[in-house]
């Protein structure tokens, strides 16, 4: 029995250890039938399986043998994913928050952050990029460390302020400094970031802090010094650089610091030997060798500045701080020759640097030549805007004769005070007051430049700070006669040749606001018999014709253009000047209810202007009133209607005519044949009631008498001198230049519509072409998209418009109204000879700078009539042309090709209109030569949520036309255009909303 059970548990031995059965089930169950067996039997059955099941159970798995600390961070440091590696970051500074390694985890964790914070910034996410930058900087450890706050601590607000948030950058910076506010270093980090963002005031009060904190620092003082110079404090700034320089006496910063200084505050000869210093220890030092060379200059040492300039930029060429800042010395003593030469060498170097092109604008003046002067301060307009480029614009539209563009550049950064100063924001930033303009704007110029003589004159100062003044007073609700004429008074002081346009542009103002008309007639007396001496100007012909190519300017401004005014004779300019004197004092005797006289005056001013000329049907018209107000009713007929059909269809003006016909005649029979068929109106506009009136826009009437019946003015405007327009003969066509060039725009050569004298435009460009290529001036022609203000021949820019018209919405204007639209309704305006042949006149470029009187005309052969072209050229919708098959169009529910539709004329009764903001309106008759095109008429605005197009159904009539209300429906103010399109044809309307 003993050998059988060690057998069976032999052989049983391989089951056990396969089945590995669980410890409480291998032990035996005792029974009463072995409880008396032997001991050694039991211990097989029983123990001797209990430590078998013991050897084969199995392992559990081995605990992991924690990481060190130093493990676990090196681990949570790999993740290549920001995010993951803050997440193992977070943890790892949750369990060791002692760690040897929290300095290192601290850092990598705000890094990490900070790059999640950026890619959030990059996606759009910009308040969740700003909430990760603040959790930095709450957790950024106390005090900072130095490599941290360096790297990366210091960078949050600049990332942030450059991306457009600057109220969340502020708030960072705050945050930061009261977290670093013991170290004086730390401090000036965040000073340096209120300097970048030309804060000088935070900076100034941030690098105090630091000052108290390490009162030895000279890197504290030179934050000091910096930020007084950005806040134009420049003898501030000289001392603290000088503090600077004493606790450090080998600072280059701090020396070419001060020298900077003393060069702007006029002590050249001390910032002379400062700067042979500095270039005496490091003869590769080109910032202080500049300065030496510019400091010479202004020092009176020009044959030596000279010496040296010539050997610095024989090393250097492209010095352009070095160009720009000889040329404005040569500028300010009148050497134009030398400014231009090196002005322009710095344009074509570096466009964006505004000095070079003020310098440029100074040179041409000294040349006599502000109508280029003019047009390179508007390049530099896309560079920049502060109160000295504005200022030199101004000057030298003043220089020009174009007072009203000059006020109109001087209200955007200048005003007169209550006490007699002048206020603007320097910089944009920091308001400062002086009694004259030039006081004003040298601040700006020696905290740029360090050039402490202005290349201005005392008198060209004086003049524009009393056409500011003068324009203020006239612009109050109720303006005091005694103020306005006080101001006219100073504004034509000075005995110069500039005078007596001067007084003529007073006497316009006063007139147009009826203001102080007693001392119009005062003016108009003085300006008379001086005509010669204003022929003598730099550019009498922009002075002279000014007041009528106002607007013609301003839209070829919009299109990157410069209109450039053809040579007209003095004999003519003259006569021009003198009917203009007459017609303003008459029109002041017929204010002033002095009939017979005013007639007598108008008729001089008749018999002077040149026949058909805007002029001459301005005074025409205003005879025309005056002879109506003093009951000589058929002789003002007469006038009326000789005024009214040289002119464009005018609804206002033919109810004038209109009215008095009839009440003369009984009916309008034969009204037809006198003044033109195609001039007829049978709907009167809807015109605008403006309670003010800016110059040259306003709407002059015949007054009421008590001695006849005629309209009464104030319900029946007409317009002044600038808004009598004539039409012009169709000029020969001629050929585009056969060698193609994609970048370089032509130039359209076009005749100004108010005056009746050609004139030309050219684009804005920095290099146009060689030859322009004239359009024929009765067809469309499509604005050519101008090269860029910059050298790059990729990016095209445009100018900008001027601040005030930023706070609208209006988009600039992209084609210009076409003539043969403005003059398809008059076919007798089509026959009158224009008052000036048409030329051409070779664009300059900025090389050459030669004037319109210096470059030759040009003759071109007759353009092909591409409308007529053969193969698949077709007309675009908006009369272009394209390439390729044309598209159906539906005409009345049919479909028709674009080329089957017939050619037809949009006409409109008003092609520029202006607007009183928020509420102002005028009414617009659109016609349509064609039958049935009229369905299809459009009306786009530019700014629907600025100017509204509203049709008026009933009051339109006929087949052919369509009556619509302009209205200005918010407060933006600036110039809008409005599109009336139909399938055949289309025409554009320039509003002006004031």
């Amino acid at each position: 029995m003993k050998h059988a059970v060690l057998f069976f548990w032999l052989i049983s031995l391989p089951a056990v250890f396969a089945q590995q059965p669980k410890p409480k089930k291998t032990t035996p169950v005792k029974t009463q039938s072995n409880t008396n067996a032997s001991t050694a039997t039991a211990k097989p059955k029983v123990a001797t399986p209990k430590k078998t099941v013991a050897a084969v159970k199995p392992k559990p798995k081995p605990t992991p043998t924690p990481l060190s600390e130093k493990e676990q961070f090196e681990k949570a440091s790999a993740f290549e994913l920001a995010a993951d590696r803050v997440a193992a970051l977070d943890n790892f500074l949750t369990a060791f928050p002692q760690s040897e390694n929290r300095s290192a985890a601290d850092e990598l964790l705000a890094s990490s952050r900070l790059l999640i914070a950026e890619e959030k910034l990059l996606i759009g996410d910009r308040a969740g990029a700003i909430a990760l930058f603040k959790l930095v900087v709450e957790q950024m450890p106390q005090p900072v460390p130095n490599d941290l706050f360096a790297e990366s601590i210091s960078k949050i607000p600049s990332t942030v302020f450059f991306r457009g948030e600057r109220g969340a950058a502020i708030e960072l910076a705050a945050a930061i400094e009261a977290k670093v506010e013991g170290n004086a270093a730390q401090l000036l980090e965040i000073a340096n970031f209120h300097l970048a963002t030309e804060n000088g005031g935070e900076a100034m009060r941030v690098a105090a802090k630091a000052a108290a904190k390490d009162p030895t620092s000279a890197a504290v003082q030179r934050t000091i010094a910096l930020a007084h110079r950005i806040n134009f404090d420049l003898d501030l700034s000289a001392d603290a650089y000088a503090k600077s320089l004493e606790l450090e006496p080998d600072s280059i910063a701090s020396k070419r610091g001060l020298a900077e200084m003393k060069r702007a505050l006029g002590k050249s000869d001390e910032a002379v030997t400062l700067y042979r210093e500095l270039f005496a220890k490091n003869e590769n030092d080109l910032q202080s060798r500049t300065g030496m060379i510019l400091a010479l200059f202004d020092a009176g040492k020009r044959s030596e500045a000279e010496a040296e300039m010539t050997k610095s930029l024989e090393q250097k060429p492209g010095n352009v701080i070095l160009l720009a800042g000889a040329a404005y010395w040569y500028a300010s003593k009148g050497i134009g020759d030398k400014a231009v030469e090196l002005a322009e060498k710095a344009v074509a170097r570096e466009p964006r640097y505004i000095w070079s092109h003020i310098a440029l604008a100074r040179g041409l003046m000294s040349q006599k030549k502000p109508v280029e002067a003019e047009q390179v301060l508007v390049k530099a307009r896309a560079y920049g805007n502060f109160p000295t480029l504005e200022y030199e614009l101004a000057s030298a539209r003043m220089s020009a004769g174009f007072f009203r563009e000059a006020v109109e550049d001087l209200q955007k950064q200048f005003a007169i005070a209550a006490g007699g100063n002048v206020r603007t924001k320097l910089g944009g930033r920091v308001v400062r007051e002086e009694k004259s303009l030039s006081d004003l704007v040298a601040f700006e110029r020696r905290a740029s430049i360090f050039a402490p003589i202005a290349a201005d004159s005392a008198e060209t100062s004086e003049s524009l700070k009393a056409l500011l003044l003068l324009e203020q007073k006239l612009q109050s609700a109720e303006p005091d006669e005694a103020e306005a004429a006080a101001a006219a008074d100073s504004f034509v002081a000075g005995a110069d040749k500039m005078k007596i346009h001067r007084q003529i542009y007073a006497a316009s103002m006063l007139l147009q606001k009826r203001v102080a008309l007693g001392k119009v007639l005062e003016l108009a007396r003085a300006a008379t018999g001086n005509t010669d001496a204003g022929l003598e100007v730099a550019n009498p012909r922009a002075a002279v014709m000014a007041a009528e190519l106002y607007e013609a300017r301003a839209t070829a401004f919009r299109r990157n253009e410069f209109l450039l005014v053809p040579d007209v004779p003095n004999q003519t300019l003259s006569a021009i000047m003198r009917g203009r004197i007459e017609e303003i004092a008459g029109w002041a005797l017929y204010q002033q209810n002095n009939f017979p006289d005013a007639i007598v005056r108008l008729r001089r001013s008749i018999s002077v202007m040149p026949e058909k000329s805007a002029w001459w049907r301005s005074s025409m018209w205003r005879l025309g009133a005056a002879l109506a107000a003093d009951g000589k009713e058929s002789e003002a007929l007469n006038s009326y209607i000789e005024s009214y059909k040289t002119d464009k269809p005018d609804f206002a003006k033919y109810t004038v005519v209109e009215a008095l016909y009839k009440k003369l005649n009984g009916s309008t029979d034969g009204l037809e044949e006198k003044i033109g068929r195609d001039r007829v109106a049978v709907t009167p506009a809807i015109t605008e009631i403006r309670p003010t009136a800016t110059p040259e826009q306003t709407v002059d009437a015949p007054a009421t008498t008590t001695t006849n019946e005629t309209p009464s003015a104030n319900a029946l405007p007409t317009p002044a001198v600038s808004e009598a327009v004539p039409d012009l003969p169709k000029a020969p066509e001629v050929k585009p230049d056969e060698t193609p060039k994609t970048e370089a725009p032509t130039v359209d050569k076009t005749s100004d519509t108010k005056t009746g004298v050609p004139v030309n435009t050219k684009p804005v460009e920095n290099d146009p072409p060689s030859k322009p290529v004239a359009d024929d001036v009765q067809r469309q022609v499509t604005n050519p998209e101008p090269k860029p203000l910059t050298e790059t021949k990729v990016t095209k820019t445009k100018i900008e418009p001027d601040a005030q018209a930023q706070t609208s919405s209006a988009p600039p204007i992209e084609k210009p109204a076409t003539t043969e639209q403005s003059t398809a309704n008059n076919s007798k305006a089509k026959e009158t000879k224009p008052l000036f042949e048409p030329i051409i006149i070779t664009v300059p470029n900025n090389r050459s700078r030669k004037s319109p009187d210096e470059s030759a005309a040009e003759k071109k052969e007759p353009a092909p009539d591409h409308t007529k072209a053969a193969g698949s050229d077709k007309k675009s919708d908006d009369g272009s042309l394209t390439a390729g098959a044309s598209r159906p169009r539906l005409i009345d529910g049919q479909e028709v090709k674009l080329d089957e539709i017939p050619p037809c004329t949009v006409g409109v009764s008003q092609e520029n209109v202006s607007l009183i903001n928020s509420g102002g309106s005028v009414g617009i008759l659109v016609s349509v030569d064609a039958p049935g095109d009229i369905k299809a008429l459009t009306a786009i605005s530019s700014s629907s949520k600025d100017v509204e197009l509203t049709l008026e159904p009933e009051i339109g009539g006929v087949d052919d036309r369509r009556f619509y209300i302009i209205k200005s429906i918010s407060s933006a103010i600036g110039i809008y255009q409005v599109t009336f399109a139909a399938p055949c044809g289309k025409k554009d309307v320039i509003v002006t909303v004031r």
